[in-house]
């Protein structure tokens, strides 16, 4: 069994003050378990206010000699697109495609939505033999808005029993979008069968609710077991192990990170809580970068939990090679955060980050990394000219028109307004949505308590 610690810190009655309180602190312990979903139709008529959904006839029970609203597609027409009663989600009805050569076959409705708006597709797909695309997109069973905006869901591939799946986007300019509940995809043809049911389509809102609703798991790879071939092409079979110490201070660093520094850095708009995972294997498998290698969301998929709105990985670069005995670092930077757009956001540090380094800078810059891009897919605030890779001068306050005192501060010396000071500074200006950039200082950038009030993307409860 592994020690899995969650905590939440709750502020007093004021959520803005930046010197906020924790009240509560809960130890509870976990193991690695898979998740797994429930069939539940998306209107409850228990729910005291319906979802909206802009979709008609969205469970396919209504008809005659085909579903309601819904119409047949496909690139190639070798597939079966039925409306099936045999097997449902919910109701007596759910539809079907069966493709026995690859296509990319699709039940469609065209949709009148609102230009420059958030809106969430959502639903339940079950598959059967469902195979790899042999082109370049492995889409496999998905639900999908078609045309210019071309996206989709994350691919259900193989046999599952109903399994949710949603997908967010941006109308931009489109006063109508064509949604598809497919099988396949535009340069991703497949085979196999896939039932659809239960569809929703509603704008996404606001929660209106603050501090945001964030959910934060941390993954500390304690040991590293890599093989790999350098730049010299020898081949290299390398090994890193943190100290019982070094796990313990690299979780004490991740929850005080979450506890103070992120409801401090947001004034208050975003109080996370946090689980700390001591993962049982080595991390043995690293995705190239630069001159060295890191933990991509690959590497770690079978520990991300998708409940989170944040995966955090700490990993340990610091190796030895074990046929020289010589020491390796590996990796390329103190950490990363790919745009994970709409999902789950992901960052990684080194273990020197959270162990050695007498700061948590790599955590505030890294974080804000992934947090800057999912807010800047969403949409919800005017980030696109805002970065935090930035120099002295770009960027001031845009309340006092401020600029910013360029250190990188150290814990025990904290520096008013400059980089990654807690009360005042760069981080905490694009984190709570005041900073500006300095040819436009009053025209407020970053993510304001607006933004935050949308939450997490997973928890946010649109």
């Amino acid at each position: 069994m592994n020690l899995e610690s969650e905590l939440q810190a709750v502020s007093g009655s004021n959520v803005r003050t930046r010197r906020l309180r924790m009240l509560s602190i809960a130890i509870v312990l976990g193991m690695f378990l898979p998740l797994v979903a429930a069939c539940v139709p998306q209107d409850n008529p228990g729910d005291p206010i319906p979802k909206a959904n802009l979709l008609t006839n969205p469970g396919f029970e209504d008809g005659t000699n085909d579903p309601e609203a819904w119409s047949r597609d496909a690139y190639l027409t070798v597939s079966d697109l039925s409306w099936d009663y045999e097997v449902t989600c919910s109701g007596i009805r759910s539809v079907s495609i069966q493709s026995t050569v690859p296509n990319d076959a699709r039940w469609i409705q065209t949709v009148t939505v609102e230009p420059n708006r958030l809106y969430e597709l959502s639903g339940w797909i079950r598959t059967e033999d469902v195979q790899s695309s042999p082109e370049a997109v492995d889409a496999g069973a998905n639900l999908s808005v078609m045309g210019a905006l071309n996206s989709r869901s994350e691919a259900l591939l193989g046999t599952n029993d109903w399994t949710f799946r949603r997908l967010r986007f941006n109308s931009g300019e489109a006063t109508t979008v064509t949604i598809a509940a497919r099988l396949g995809f535009f340069g991703g043809t497949t085979a196999g069968r896939a039932w659809f049911d239960d569809l929703r389509l509603a704008p996404i809102k606001p929660t209106n609710e603050l501090p945001a609703r964030w959910r934060m798991l941390v993954l500390i790879y304690d040991r590293t077991d890599f093989n790999y071939t350098d730049a010299n092409g020898i081949q290299r079979h390398v090994k890193a192990q943190m100290t019982p110490q070094e796990v313990e201070r690299a979780r004490d660093t991740a929850v005080s990170f979450a506890t103070e520094d992120i409801p401090a850095l947001t004034s208050g708009s975003m109080i996370p809580t946090i689980t700390v995972r001591t993962v049982p294997r080595a991390l043995d498998t690293l995705s190239p970068q630069g001159v060295g290698w890191w933990p991509a969301p690959a590497d770690t998929a079978a520990e991300r939990d998708p409940s989170f709105d944040t995966v955090m990985v700490i990993w340990d670069p610091r190796t030895t090679d074990q046929a020289t005995g010589e020491s390796i670092w590996i990796a390329d930077a103190a950490g990363l955060a790919p745009n994970m757009g709409f999902d789950q956001t992901y960052a990684t540090v080194i273990a020197e980050g959270a162990v050695q380094y007498p700061h948590r800078n790599v955590f505030k810059h890294e974080f804000g990394h992934s947090i800057l891009a999912y807010f800047n897919t969403l949409g919800a605030t005017t980030l696109t000219s805002m970065a935090n890779h930035a120099y002295p001068d770009e960027y001031v306050n845009c309340h006092t028109g401020l600029p910013y005192v360029w250190i990188d501060e150290q814990q025990d010396n904290p520096i008013p307004n400059s980089i990654y000071n807690n009360e005042s500074g760069f981080t905490h200006d694009y984190y709570s949505g005041t900073v500006a950039k300095a040819e436009d200082p009053t025209r407020c950038l970053g993510i304001t308590p607006e933004a935050w009030s949308y939450g997490g993307p997973v928890t946010g409860g649109w």
